[in-house]
């Protein structure tokens, strides 16, 4: 087989993926739509779903970002446009059962264009394990939910303190570009957990959470996104994200509430997602 009818195999394979993604998230949709109360979906609140579904699908711009600079520091220079198209068509492969065809068809999406497989798998790894220690870092915004002697206050300086820490091992590691992508991580996971506490307000009855309680909440989110990401075969961390999430929460929302809550925030990530896969179409 020659060099151009195996880039053209790798992007036949990858298109194929993307394409039973869709299916998958189609079906997705509809199961999650189900699960919730009809008289929960006033026009407000579809309205409120629109426009968190479009923020959170841009936010996915950010990942895309910090995978160009992670493929450009393995000497694979890869511009932000192509990066974006990959990044976007292989994303909703999350949703397929097991967990890995987003990484499978970016792989094989990404060698179509010529880069080196080698390479490609290398910042995988390196994004998996950068959102893994970003996401990590989030566990000290939800410690007053574990334990009450906690402060938001302290807590919240610990986590600068452990961001400042990373920071400078990377500098000493002579990585400081890393600095720069899990600023996009943090960004990415601020802004989907911001959503998620979005829809939770939009939905509570009467909200008696003081403000500095909103960034355990976030950190909540974060924790129980980041359990679901590292969970082998759950499609997008389905029910791992749900179950934490009630766990965490329980304390300060009734179940109803947060089960709602869950159920509405995957139908608004679900919804970005397909937001972000029409754009990056629309830059072949």
């Amino acid at each position: 087989m020659t060099k151009n009818n195996l880039r053209k195999a790798f992007n036949y394979a990858g298109s194929i993926i993307a394409l039973l993604s869709i299916v998958f998230v189609a079906h997705r949709i509809t199961e999650y739509w189900t699960l919730v109360p009809d008289d929960t979906f006033t026009l407000k609140l579809l309205l409120i779903i629109l426009l968190l579904a479009g923020i959170y699908g841009a936010a996915n711009i950010l990942l895309a970002s910090a995978w160009r600079m992670l493929m450009a520091s393995l000497e694979q220079c890869i511009s932000q446009r192509v990066a974006t198209h990959i990044y976007g068509l292989t994303q909703l492969a999350k949703y397929v059962p097991g967990n890995i065809f987003q990484f499978a068809g970016r792989q094989l999406l990404t060698m179509s264009y010529g880069f080196s497989g080698k390479e490609v798998a290398k910042s995988t790894f390196m994004e998996l394990l950068l959102l893994v220690i970003t996401g990590a870092i989030f566990f000290l915004w939800m410690l007053p939910l574990l334990y009450s002697g906690f402060s938001v206050i302290f807590c919240f300086m610990l986590f600068v303190v452990a961001v400042m820490l990373l920071c400078l091992v990377f500098q000493w590691l002579g990585r400081s570009f890393l600095i720069k992508v899990v600023g996009k991580y943090f960004l990415f996971l601020i802004i989907s957990g911001g959503v998620f506490l979005f829809v939770l307000y939009s939905i509570v009855d009467s909200w008696e959470i003081t403000p500095a309680l909103l960034l355990s909440i976030i950190g909540a989110y974060v924790i129980s996104w980041l359990a679901g990401l590292v969970t082998p075969g759950s499609p997008a961390g389905v029910g791992v994200r749900e179950f934490l999430l009630i766990l965490l929460l329980k304390p300060l929302f009734s179940e109803i509430d947060i089960v709602i809550a869950a159920v509405l925030s995957r139908i608004v990530t679900v919804i970005g997602d397909c937001f972000y896969y029409l754009y990056a179409l629309s830059l072949r």
